[in-house]
């Protein structure tokens, strides 16, 4: 969930900066060969064609950036691209052909094919691993079992391509620099099954082995059935972390928050404490964003706000606290608390000056109306506001009394304000600077 605020009108988008493969992405399914193409397009389909032998069948990464099955990348740093093929030929029964081509004197040449025993290519990214000139090819690849993909490493210069040795499986893996070394790591999550423990691991590369290996890992909560976002944040100037929010067969979400502690020399995951309750355990879906526009991701916790009674409980507004991650001590630390409408797609920022368990809201499908909370009762009420459809609003038909604070395509929201002298009561300005659209409606 995402919000934006009205008087901006456009949001500061979340930028994430960590470029990888999620299991969550939704999969695109194989694609035969494109018609003839002239050019450069036409001479790598000839390639492939003569790989292949004859006919061939494209593979699509299923997840990440780079979902094509001709992948056209700089990899030698010589701004002139390389390209990066994978197929299946017609008579192949289980074997990928990875084709890494590259433009000689204007003329497309093979630098090497990689024949991987798998059906299906899920997730392709590139990064200098080595810390030289190029990057790396990093193609991950499925198995007979479910979310678990096996990791290949390949470098290429001057027309060679050669492998990487790696030995990885994963669930998702994404490439960033955790601790502003100048080196990218390779981050790898692990979902639990029967034959693989869920847990985190910081890859890098070894020089003088010339292969990739588990330079540290941290155990992640093995109820975690399903990725849902994943997105790395700086914690300070010179530390990165990776947040993770999963779900479990419940439907629950809890996120878990990877960084490398470098004093410590090891991975860490502190919000997972086994037999402990994670305090990022919510029944909504509501995902980790940046809600402020300072490029640092906010962790949630959601709660009911006060209520009495069932008819209340069915009526009563989420709290949602937005925290930060503190790496100096590994807590959350509150950044700001908002009551939500998930229906209409809206929040409002809790005013300093009121006090938690002073105030309540109730939504009632388009309308959020806040109250006073008084010893387990509602007090006074403070203001409301509703979503109009914009077509109604438009008319004119039954706004009387109310202020418009923002309109998009669907909605006109606005608010009434009571005149009572309650020491919670906002003035308008308070209402509409506190209130925000959420970008994204829950699923």
């Amino acid at each position: 969930m995402k919000l934006k605020k009205a008087a901006a009108v456009i949001s500061a988008a979340v930028i994430l900066c960590l470029s990888g493969c999620n299991i969550a992405d939704l999969s695109f399914e194989d694609s035969l060969r494109p018609p003839k193409t002239m050019g450069d397009e036409a001479e790598i389909e000839k390639l492939i064609s003569d790989t292949a032998k004859g006919k061939y069948t494209l593979k699509y990464p299923k997840s990440g950036s780079y979902r094509s099955a001709i992948i056209m990348y700089d990899l030698d740093g010589d701004n002139i691209d390389e390209a990066v093929a994978f197929f299946k030929g017609k008579d192949d029964q289980t074997g990928v052909h990875m084709l890494v081509m590259y433009s000689l004197d204007d003329e497309w040449k093979i630098s090497s094919d990689f024949v991987t025993e798998t059906t299906d290519v899920d997730c392709v990214d590139f990064a200098d691993i080595d810390n030289k000139d190029g990057f790396e090819i990093l193609a991950g690849y499925t198995t007979y079992s479910p979310n678990v993909n096996f990791l290949s490493c390949y470098s290429y210069s001057k027309g060679e391509t050669g492998t990487i040795p790696s030995g990885q499986n994963y669930s998702s893996f994404y490439c960033g620099n955790l601790d502003n070394n100048g080196k990218s790591k390779i981050i790898t999550l692990s979902l639990y099954n029967a034959d693989t423990e869920a847990k985190a691991a910081m890859l890098e590369y070894n020089a003088e082995k010339k292969l990739i290996y588990a330079k540290s890992s941290a155990p992640m909560d093995p109820n975690v059935v399903k990725y849902k976002s994943i997105a790395l944040t700086d914690l300070d100037s010179s530390l990165k972390a990776v947040v993770v929010d999963g779900t479990f067969a419940s439907g629950e979400l809890v996120t878990q928050v990877i960084y490398y502690n470098q004093s410590l020399a090891v991975l860490r995951n502190p919000l997972y404490k086994e037999k402990q309750k994670n305090p990022t355990l919510r029944l909504e879906n509501v995902v980790s964003t940046d809600t402020d526009g300072d490029s640092k991701i906010e962790i949630p916790m959601v709660e009911k706000l006060p209520y009495s009674g069932a008819d209340m409980l069915n009526n009563v507004a989420d709290k949602i606290t937005w925290c930060a991650f503190n790496p100096e001590n590994e807590s959350l630390s509150v950044k700001s608390v908002v009551a939500v409408n998930y229906k209409c797609g809206f929040s409002v920022k809790k005013p300093d000056k009121w006090a938690d368990g002073s105030y309540t809201a109730l939504n009632s499908d388009s309308t959020m109306t806040f109250y006073e909370w008084n010893q387990n009762a509602l007090g006074e009420q403070l203001f409301e506001i509703k979503a109009f459809d914009v077509a109604v609003w438009d008319q004119g038909k039954v706004i009387d009394g109310y202020t418009l604070i923002y309109r998009d395509n669907r909605y006109a929201y606005a608010f009434t304000n009571s005149a009572n002298k309650s020491p919670l009561r906002l003035t308008d300005d308070e209402i509409k600077t506190a209130f925000s659209v959420i970008d994204q409606t829950l699923d």
